[in-house]
């Protein structure tokens, strides 16, 4: 009985160092860090992360305005402003980045940049 003991407690430490060794893998001993700039965290800064396929950018808050440039689906940018309109009789809400004005209805708001990447990450 103790035989088949010990030779039962011998194989499960047996396949238990095997299993550990075969799991471990060389690392080269570099950690890489992502560089972080004060405005990332900051709580008094939006940003917008692009969750339609397509959104064009107008000049102006509205869509009678002219285009000045398109973004693309997982994009990121920082929120410099907003503004509310009225659109068939219901309000919508506009947000002003650098480039131009894009609509809210083709965004999703985050109050850091590192919840909108995390949040891109899930997107694709």
């Amino acid at each position: 009985m103790k035989k088949r003991f010990f030779e039962a407690l011998f194989a499960f430490l047996l396949i238990s160092f095997l299993a550990t060794a075969m799991s471990c893998k060389k690392n080269n001993g570099q950690l890489q860090m992502q560089e972080l700039s004060p405005q990332d965290l900051s709580p008094r800064i939006e940003w917008a992360l692009i969750s339609d396929p397509y959104v064009a950018c107008h000049e102006e808050a509205s869509y009678d305005s002219a285009v000045i440039a398109s973004f693309r689906k997982g994009e990121i940018y920082e929120i410099k402003g907003n503004c509310t309109i009225i659109v068939d009789e219901a309000k919508e809400k506009w947000y002003a980045i650098e480039e131009g004005w894009i609509p809210s209805s083709a965004v999703k708001v985050f109050s850091n940049k590192l919840k909108a990447e995390k949040a891109r990450d899930s997107l694709r």
